[in-house]
């Protein structure tokens, strides 16, 4: 099979691998924040219900420490050191794949040579693929080839057009889709600390049991802010405003390499390499910041 064919099925492969582990992960994230949330909800009711009806205020407080003993289960088998690392060394070795079978298709050091660009090729291949090999019982079935080019390419429009371009159009669609999802989290957070601050201030002025209503508002302060906390640790640990802020940067940095480009390329040419290497460079960089980024607890 042709070099570039056979790496752009494999690059596929490590993708979809990587993405469906990242689904997992995040469908997680999404649901021990909205158990520990309910668990909260459930443990606050418990303490509210009167003597006479202990059989609900047990099933209450079981319920709540049935979905806390969940959320406690799910984090340490699906979220935990060893998960995400798998997702983001798959992430990292399809990425930087994707990266050499460009610099190939598109002729650019170190593969600018003919005679001997094929041979080079292969073992930067072989010497990505050595990074996961132990992560290999976790691939996708192949489907075939992904979105990382199979040919050579006739002209340095098609790379600038299917890989500067379509990156930077990427880089600032995730951006605008993940901005409102952590602007609304941090609102409602804002929203929930807000309130437990207005019901402590009032509890202290009066007590604990406002309005005469018969309920320990003290307890639903921890509530508000046990939901709030877990929400700022779901920002935190899904890195919103690391991800918007790396990934404008990086669609900035590109869109000011095409701006410097030259539009004669000759390929191959020392010119042609300097810039498909400096596009590479922007995208590895920021790939190895989000990767070391994800890696801290």
């Amino acid at each position: 099979m042709d070099p570039l064919a056979s790496a752009s099925e494999l690059q596929s492969t490590w993708s979809r691998t990587a993405n469906k582990l990242k689904q997992t992960i995040d469908r997680t994230r999404w649901a021990t924040l909205t158990l520990s949330a309910i668990a909260a909800l459930l443990a606050a009711v418990a303490s509210q219900v009167a003597t006479e009806h202990d059989s609900w205020r047990l099933r209450l407080a079981v319920a709540s420490a049935v979905l806390l003993g969940v959320v406690s289960f799910l984090s340490s088998r699906l979220l935990g050191g060893t998960q995400v690392s798998a997702w983001t060394r798959m992430r990292a070795a399809s990425e930087a794949l994707k990266g050499a079978i460009y610099k190939y298709s598109a002729s650019a050091a170190p593969f600018d040579e003919q005679l001997h660009a094929a041979e080079r090729f292969n073992e930067e291949r072989q010497r990505i693929g050595e990074n996961i090999d132990d992560l290999l019982s976790l691939l996708e079935p192949n489907q075939g080839a992904g979105s990382a080019p199979t040919t050579s390419f006739a002209s340095p429009s098609e790379y600038i057009d299917s890989r500067v371009r379509k990156q930077i159009a990427w880089y600032e669609d995730k951006a605008a889709d993940y901005a409102p999802i952590a602007k609304r989290l941090r609102s409602i957070e804002l929203a929930l600390s807000l309130l437990a601050a207005v019901v402590t201030a009032a509890v202290g002025v009066a007590d604990k049991n406002l309005f005469g209503l018969g309920f320990d508002f003290v307890a639903l302060t921890s509530v508000l802010t046990t939901i709030g906390g877990a929400i700022l640790a779901h920002i935190e640990a899904s890195r919103y405003d690391f991800l918007i802020s790396s990934y404008r940067a990086t669609a900035r940095r590109l869109d000011n390499e095409l701006s410097n480009a030259s539009s004669s390329f000759v390929v191959p040419s020392p010119e042609w390499s300097s810039f498909v290497e400096k596009c590479e460079t922007i995208l590895s960089t920021e790939n190895g910041a989000w990767q070391a980024k994800f890696g801290k607890t």
